[in-house]
């Protein structure tokens, strides 16, 4: 993706009016185009997770400051295409937000931000992911398999690993199927009286 003219133009009088620049209507076209180059680029998947967003809304993925733009320090790369990404809002809002502690110096993060060696996790664009974790997925009709492998010990596969907490988005249904029971059993134990209940109130409206 290359910037535009008009890009330069529509930012720089987004940074003079001030207020909330990120969300001012004139860099909206910008951000759409980030959004849906890094989607295609990267597959349909979040940077840090690789959860699949294939066919998904395009709000199930947010547009990623690898360096937060909320950060003073790194404010200037808001709209640097090598600071950006696309993320699900899990691993963008409810693990990493606005926290700086996966680089190792702010100051030395702002000289250099496109330096793999400034992070400590996986940099969704500066470092090849896949060189570093292995993310394996085998889905069997209701059976799936997710899971992370650090690839040859990798600190940045074990650090994203944990700072991610990719256990907890790690699935075995397929080896534990055994001790599961089945559907129709669960399905003769639900309290048919208390249905019964929950559809007559709505009658009495």
């Amino acid at each position: 993706m290359n910037l535009t003219e008009q890009d330069i133009q529509n930012i720089e009088t987004a940074v003079e009016e001030g207020g909330d620049i990120w969300n001012n209507p004139l860099v909206k076209d910008f951000k759409d185009r980030v959004k849906t180059y890094y989607r295609t680029r990267d597959n349909e998947q979040c940077c840090y997770c690789k959860k699949n967003s294939q066919g998904e809304f395009k709000m199930v993925l947010d547009i990623e400051h690898i360096l937060p733009k909320g950060q003073p320090e790194f404010r200037e790369f808001m709209f640097v295409l090598t600071n950006l990404n696309v993320a699900c809002k899990r691993c963008n809002m409810n693990v990493k937000g606005t926290s700086t502690d996966f680089v190792y110096s702010i100051n030395a993060a702002a000289n250099n931000h496109e330096d793999s060696n400034q992070y400590k996790f996986i940099h969704p664009n500066a470092d090849d992911y896949f060189e570093h974790l292995e993310y394996i997925q085998k889905i069997d009709n209701d059976k799936k398999l997710i899971k992370y492998k650090v690839v040859n010990n990798s600190d940045k596969g074990e650090y994203t690993y944990g700072y991610f907490r990719l256990k907890e988005l790690e699935i075995d249904s397929i080896n534990q199927a055994q001790g599961l029971k089945q559907k129709s059993e669960l399905s003769a134990k639900i309290d048919q009286s208390m249905q019964e209940r929950l559809r007559d109130a709505f009658k009495k409206i």
